[in-house]
């Protein structure tokens, strides 16, 4: 079973900045876009997150969307009732 996974802000960021330098004639604009990519790999990883209630750890914008194993169970539940 797949889990839908939604990107990051880091993930779309580097994919277009990626995409840019890509398709960009101008090797101006292509410096540019490599000294930020530069920029983004420098950059801290995001620290993890637990969620409190299941204990799922991952990307905080991740967790805070995720749908709580806990919850699910429970509103599964509460449907059968």
């Amino acid at each position: 079973m797949s889990e839908e996974r939604t990107l990051t802000a880091r993930e779309r960021l580097r994919i277009h900045l990626r995409e840019a330098r890509r398709t960009t004639d101008s090797p101006i604009v292509e410096a540019q876009l490599e000294a930020a990519l530069d920029a983004w790999n420098d950059l801290s990883p995001t620290p993890l997150r637990e969620c409190p209630v299941c204990g799922k750890v991952g990307l905080p914008e991740r967790i805070q969307q995720h749908k709580c194993t806990i919850q699910f169970l429970e509103e599964e539940n509460s449907g059968i009732q």
